[in-house]
């Protein structure tokens, strides 16, 4: 009986940490190519300005930027996410941004990899898993 309890506290706990990365949050940049290897997320504050993603329960996400003012580079992304334990595979469907963003190559329908997800502090980080 007690290795049953272990198994279903073991099987929440799990199911928790994979599901606690739905909601919106700060990231450190928006989800706009396929080499980058880590982001961080922060909760979300009442902060307006920054960049952010929300990872829905149908297994969606937007990231974008906000800024001030409107001579500068924004972004949106969109894709879909596949928790899987303690990953989360991305997918990128569609990436827009205005004329001020110089340097960024269109992408759609790609692969963005896998990523582990770790908690330090209030935050999560997912960092790209190597091939």
């Amino acid at each position: 009986m007690k290795t049953l309890f272990s198994y279903f506290c073991l099987l929440f706990i799990t199911t928790v940490n994979a599901q606690d990365i739905r909601g919106t949050w700060i990231i450190s940049s928006v989800i706009h190519n396929k080499e980058a290897e880590e982001y961080i997320l922060s909760p979300r504050t009442d902060m307006r300005w920054g960049s952010f993603i929300e990872f829905t329960d149908l297994n969606t996400f937007t990231s974008y930027n906000s800024w001030p003012c409107g001579n500068d580079c924004f972004i949106t992304s969109k894709g879909r996410y596949n928790l899987s334990n303690n990953t989360v595979s991305l997918f990128l469907n569609s990436l827009e941004y205005n004329v001020y963003c110089k340097e960024l190559k269109p992408l759609k329908d790609t692969d963005l990899g896998v990523f582990t997800i770790t908690h330090k502090d209030d935050n999560i980080i997912l960092k790209k898993v190597k091939k």
